[in-house]
């Protein structure tokens, strides 16, 4: 994929990161941004709502995403785009890693400090946030790159659908602040935007449509099968 494309959503993610690290260094009061939305949420929880925050959340499990991650890697093994499945490899392996040694370093809390222990009971970046736009980021890609037409513009306008609504999900069960849903869609958009500039495909692969499909089939089922054990977590929710 041409480079120039991509320069002007990296640079944005880039300045959104940017922005927030400065933040949380302490150089703008980033708490009073947070609390702007966060205190609103609990006026609009329902049963029925945070049902489908719940479902939509698992989308962005890890476990999950480790079940999504090698399907992808699949499609891009099948024609041999070796460059881009070892860029791939590395960034969905790297990664999580990175979340993790960020959240260990800023240290921050949830906004519900007791969903979580140890390194994962820190919120920023979110790692559901970071892991999706990445994952389903790039089987958007791929599916740019593959699908013509009206299946095209479903298949991306579907997964950017869905990485924007894990964001939301997570501020919604009190797992993140905004700023920490919005810096994982930054480092999330930066790397996808470097893994774009190695990403060349041919025209037709029925490996991607396969990775489309097994997330439309999978996906539902493990959110259905995870809500019980999701229900008891953010018991408080109501």
């Amino acid at each position: 994929m041409r480079r120039t494309a991509l320069a002007v959503p990296a640079a944005l993610c880039a300045l959104v990161l940017a922005l927030l690290v400065s933040g949380i260094a302490g150089l703008w009061d980033i708490d009073a941004f947070d609390r702007t939305l966060t205190d609103q949420v609990p006026g609009w929880r329902t049963p029925a709502l945070t049902n489908v925050m719940l479902f939509v959340s698992a989308f962005g499990d890890a476990k999950y995403l480790w079940f999504m991650g090698p399907l992808i890697l699949v499609a891009l093994g099948v024609y041999r785009n070796w460059r881009a499945l070892a860029a791939y490899s590395a960034a969905f392996v790297l990664t999580p890693i990175i979340v993790r040694l960020i959240k260990a370093w800023v240290a921050r809390p949830r906004p519900t400090v007791d969903l979580y222990g140890g390194v994962e009971a820190f919120s920023f970046p979110s790692g559901h946030a970071t892991n999706s736009t990445l994952i389903y980021g790039g089987l958007a890609l791929l599916a740019f790159m593959t699908f013509k037409g009206a299946p095209r513009l479903w298949a991306v306008s579907c997964l950017t659908l869905l990485i924007l609504l894990i964001g939301a999900s997570r501020i919604y069960v009190g797992a993140h602040w905004p700023s920490d849903t919005l810096a994982g869609l930054a480092l999330g958009g930066l790397m996808l935007s470097g893994l774009g500039t190695v990403t060349e495909y041919p025209a037709k692969n029925r490996s991607t449509l396969f990775a489309v499909t097994a997330l439309a089939l999978t996906g539902p089922l493990y959110a259905l099968l995870t809500l019980p054990a999701a229900r008891v977590l953010y018991h408080a929710l109501g």
